[in-house]
């Protein structure tokens, strides 16, 4: 299933049919794609897989058309992968050292500090979103990890902080958005929303060692965050896109990603074997909703912050490599 679904990212990418995965793009779309690219290279060691990467990235080291913004730092987790297999290569660390120090330096922040969810055109000023933690924090661990210097995990570490604070109900489930001009909520309790920080969050806990400071705080936002997500998972395994409404369509980014999340906790210890289950249920919807094309079917678009549960409810279906991602990470962990 794993290479179905990889083998259709490759094919569909070279095509290049403008479906929002054009390879043109350097956006946080493609970079969830492209991680997930890393996680089944990782599982399979299919050499097809790293040059595509390669080939990609190096399209866009000699164009330098970045664009600098908090989403346009995901498809950095890429190239971090091809700066571990080549350490000298001077344009891979160079761009990720330039996207790390924009973030401590230049990135727009809203109260506290907290990371605003800028994009390369800024249409949410003054607004935190939960998409942050997924697309620009876990690259900050990495490259703070990777470089030896704690300034940059040291923020991230304080952005999950913030992040929660800000974004988080009363379920212990977090809003899509806040908006600091208002000192408001904004969206609800969005499945994808929610799973991008529960993606993230496993992802950073498993890099840092267990006495950096901050760990433990990161490890009990998991617990209660996981805890309170795992509360509404459907019977047959998927969650709704608005989690906490039985009313609106169950949607499967929001699925995979928890999916994901869990199984990875339990493979880590993290979660004990009791929560296999509810992974093993994540998996087999998403097992079911791959095509024969290895295309998955019930993934939901792009989303912005929205005024109500129906807006969320109202959005469509439809083909997108970040949903092709996240299923990539999710079956790299079965």
């Amino acid at each position: 299933m794993l290479e179905r679904v990889y083998q259709q990212v490759l094919k569909q990418a070279k095509r290049e049919m403008g479906t929002g995965c054009d390879r043109d793009v350097w956006q946080w779309d493609t970079g969830v794609m492209f991680y997930g690219l890393v996680k089944a290279y990782e599982k399979s060691g299919d050499e097809e897989i790293y040059a595509f990467i390669k080939e990609w990235v190096d399209f866009h080291m000699g164009r330098k058309d970045f664009g600098f913004s908090i989403n346009t730092t995901a498809p950095l987790l890429s190239v971090m992968k091809l700066l571990e297999r080549e350490p000298e290569n001077k344009a891979y660390y160079d761009v990720c050292k330039r996207f790390a120090d924009w973030c401590l330096a230049e990135e727009p922040r809203a109260d506290l500090g907290t990371f605003e969810h800028s994009c390369t055109v800024n249409k949410y000023p003054n607004q935190i979103w939960a998409d942050t933690l997924f697309m620009g924090c876990l690259f900050l661990i990495k490259w703070g990890l990777y470089t030896g210097e704690q300034v940059y995990i040291r923020e991230a570490i304080r952005q999950f902080e913030l992040h929660y604070h800000f974004l988080k109900d009363a379920n212990g489930l977090i809003y899509h958005g806040y908006d600091c001009n208002e000192r408001a909520h904004k969206g609800i309790a969005w499945g994808r929303g929610n799973s991008w920080l529960a993606m993230a969050a496993i992802e950073v806990l498993n890099l840092l060692d267990k006495n950096t400071e901050g760990y433990d705080k990161i490890l009990a936002i998991y617990h209660e965050h996981i805890g309170a997500a795992l509360r509404f998972q459907a019977e047959n395994g998927w969650w709704h896109t608005v989690i906490d409404r039985e009313d609106t369509y169950l949607e499967m980014s929001a699925t995979a990603a928890f999916g994901y999340s869990i199984l990875r906790a339990v493979h880590t210890g993290f979660l004990d074997g009791t929560y296999l289950e509810n992974a093993q249920k994540a998996l087999n919807a998403l097992k079911a909703d791959v095509d024969a094309d290895g295309c998955v079917l019930h993934g939901s678009i792009g989303t912005c912050v929205m005024e109500d549960y129906r807006a969320y409810n109202d959005v469509p279906f439809g083909y997108s490599c970040f949903m092709q991602g996240i299923a990539m990470m999710l079956l790299s962990e079965e």
